[in-house]
């Protein structure tokens, strides 16, 4: 760069390009983060409110590149590869669980000097959402859990947790990133979108798997949903059959500010899969974010009076 900017004699372009070439190549580069005895894969991009995008079981944070690439123009976006996950390392000394996951983006914001921010979770990562709600929620302005759910009814945390782990006792990665790309997406996918989500899946170690799964089929957090007081936006592919409808539905019954849209022409894989629509309903929901806030702020400002005068008259 000492060169580029010393060497008046060239092109003014050439010098604005080889600026903008090796600035692209920095972007590309892995950024690694110690955090909590692993390195954290991550990147931050955009300016303005934060975004912190989840990815699901098994995938990177590049399954997120079409929502980064739309929103990084408005908001900052910090992306990153969960423990155990893409580029991240792990740390074999701890068992992989929801709460652990938590806690590393948890200490992520901590380093970067993120103080509240709007957390967007896909799947595993939905589940990773509802754990910052319950345990981390000065840290959130508002969630989106896309094709998620808030607990896995049996027979698919039982029986289907069982056959999935048999499953992987066998197969290699390559053959658990095809069935993904089968089993996951609608029937209208295209070969190549397929192929682009395949290849989210094949960097998985064996036994990191296994843990994230067992974490995720086994996480419930129904006994927490009335106390998450916070903006929700619940996305769901309509031919989603990890994560069906149904899921959706009961989240949006059960959490007290909740909004359910569906993503046509999509699966379980939605943001992938139909990214034109999911970018429109989240852009929507994050421009409308600031109102929401403050009526919800509003109607528990009105809830605590109320319940302050009932104590009143108790008194007297």
């Amino acid at each position: 760069m000492y060169f580029i900017n010393k060497c008046n004699d060239m092109d003014e372009n050439i010098i604005i390009y080889a600026k903008r070439m090796l600035s692209s190549i920095r972007e590309e580069l892995p950024v690694f983060i110690k955090i909590n005895n692993i390195q954290l894969n991550y990147e931050s991009k955009g300016r303005g409110t934060p975004l912190v995008f989840i990815h699901g079981l098994g995938e990177c944070m590049q399954s997120w590149s079409h929502q980064v690439t739309c929103l990084s123009r408005k908001y900052r976006i910090i992306n990153l590869d969960l423990r155990a996950h893409g580029q991240s390392s792990n740390d074999d000394a701890e068992i992989i669980t929801i709460s652990l996951f938590a806690k590393d983006i948890i200490e992520l914001l901590n380093k970067l000097g993120i103080e509240k921010t709007v957390f967007i979770g896909h799947s595993m990562g939905g589940l990773i959402c509802q754990e910052i709600a319950v345990h981390y929620p000065e840290r959130a302005i508002a969630f989106v859990l896309s094709d998620a759910a808030g607990f896995y009814p049996p027979p698919f945390s039982t029986d289907g947790l069982r056959e999935r782990l048999a499953y992987l006792e066998t197969a290699a990665m390559e053959d658990l990133a095809e069935m993904v790309a089968e089993r996951c997406c609608a029937p209208q996918t295209s070969r190549e979108v397929r192929q682009e989500i395949k290849k989210l899946f094949l960097h998985n170690e064996s036994e990191s798997y296994k843990q994230a799964t067992i974490a995720t089929f086994k996480a419930d957090y129904r006994a927490y949903h009335k106390q998450m007081n916070f903006p929700f936006l619940l996305l769901v592919g309509e031919f989603d059959q990890t994560t069906p409808l149904a899921y959706a539905e009961y989240l949006e019954k059960n959490l007290p500010t909740a909004q359910l849209a569906v993503i046509p022409a999509a699966a379980h894989m939605s943001k992938v899969e139909n990214p034109q629509e999911y970018n429109r309903l989240l852009s929507q929901f994050l421009e409308q974010l600031p109102d929401v806030v403050y009526k919800n702020f509003l109607e528990r400002r009105k809830r605590y009076a109320v319940s302050k005068s009932a104590e009143m008259e108790n008194v007297l």
